[in-house]
């Protein structure tokens, strides 16, 4: 009970300084999207109006990390930090083609989830259910998912991070470059379903087995 009241007020300190300093006006950024860069020294100092609440939420979510240089911050991201990472080389913002799935043992409760769909295709997916008890159906939407691609200095591996909603912060090297690949969606990965039982051209829907 503590923890989670403890929780709640961190997440009021956290909107509350959001509607104060976010976004960080004296820091460049991408055209259109929550993600801004600025020297070493200034992402740092931009960031020391954030330690406070970060460390608290470290403490409260993940006691493991307190020991790790904070410089990627992976905490819930339902508690709105921006994610802050600091001696960046480039990033690379990608767009993937992708899809939400979601699997159901009944129909009225994918039509609650999912939309209308066609009569036809109703019975189609009734009589699927029907054909034996381990029948299920799994709906499929398709989106475009964004992410950047973090390359810090020194290191061998990239950070990969989803970040529209919280938005990131970069503490960039001499030659820290951005690398814009949005206009080129990168291919989805092949679909092992076929042959739709329904479509209402927001989520396809097909048959299978548990």
């Amino acid at each position: 009970m503590q923890d989670s009241i403890a929780i709640q007020n961190l997440k009021q300190d956290i909107q509350l300084l959001r509607q104060q300093i976010w976004p960080p006006e004296q820091l460049e950024h991408v055209e259109g999207l929550p993600i801004y860069y600025a020297s070493q020294a200034e992402a740092e100092h931009y960031f020391s109006q954030w330690r406070e609440l970060t460390e608290r939420a470290q403490q409260l979510c993940q006691p493991f990390l307190q020991d790790e240089v904070m410089d990627a911050i992976h905490l819930p991201s339902h508690l709105n930090l921006p994610l802050f990472f600091f001696h960046v080389d480039r990033i690379r913002i990608n767009k993937t083609r992708a899809k939400e799935s979601k699997t159901f043992r009944g129909v009225l409760s994918l039509v609650e989830k999912c939309g209308q769909f066609d009569p036809e295709q109703m019975l189609a997916m009734k009589t699927w259910l029907e054909s034996d008890d381990t029948a299920a159906l799994v709906a499929h939407r398709e989106f475009i998912d964004l992410r950047t691609y973090v390359f810090q200095h020194g290191q061998s591996e990239y950070t990969r991070t989803r970040f529209y909603n919280n938005g990131i912060v970069l503490g960039g090297e001499k030659h820290f470059k951005v690398l814009d690949a949005r206009e080129k969606p990168r291919k989805q990965r092949s679909d092992s379903y076929s042959d739709p039982l329904a479509d209402n051209g927001v989520w396809k829907v097909f048959g299978k087995y548990r």
